[in-house]
């Protein structure tokens, strides 16, 4: 091999590594995540309301996947975000879960452990969301 052939190797190399280490972030308040640029907040739903607490998100170029979470206060918020989307089924959320679930961080939910009366889900700006009543959590994952 040439030293073009080794470069051009170690390139495509390290281009391959980085798209496949995720990218996190984690944010305490929703004042310390809204300071943030778009290019970042793009990895979450919009619908982020101020309340938001624990923001966390790993988001991944290939495949194209984001698991995160927050926590929120304001249940009537969040109802009424639920209640104009239409609702899905929790297996389309656990597939799409699954589907990546060599990605899936250890802070993510554990779908086997979940009590699935308290839960509700919806499709929204392509996010696959979760929302967890009893711990005022809400679970998103985007995912081609």
């Amino acid at each position: 091999m040439n030293r073009i052939q080794i470069l051009i190797l170690l390139v495509l190399s390290t281009l391959s590594l980085s798209c496949q280490k995720g990218y996190e972030q984690e944010y305490k308040t929703f004042d310390e995540f809204n300071k943030k640029n778009e290019r970042n907040k793009g990895w979450f739903p919009s619908f982020i309301y101020n309340d938001a607490t624990k923001l966390r998100n790993i988001s991944y170029l290939e495949p194209l996947c984001v698991f995160g979470k927050f926590n929120y206060k304001k249940s009537e918020f969040y109802d009424s975000i639920f209640s104009v989307n239409e609702k899905i089924n929790f297996d389309l959320f656990n597939h799409k879960v699954e589907q990546n679930v060599k990605l899936k961080p250890n802070w993510f939910l554990d779908l086997k452990e979940l009590d699935k009366l308290n839960v509700e889900v919806i499709k929204k700006e392509g996010f696959y969301v979760l929302k967890n009543k009893k711990d005022k959590t809400i679970y998103f994952i985007l995912s081609n």
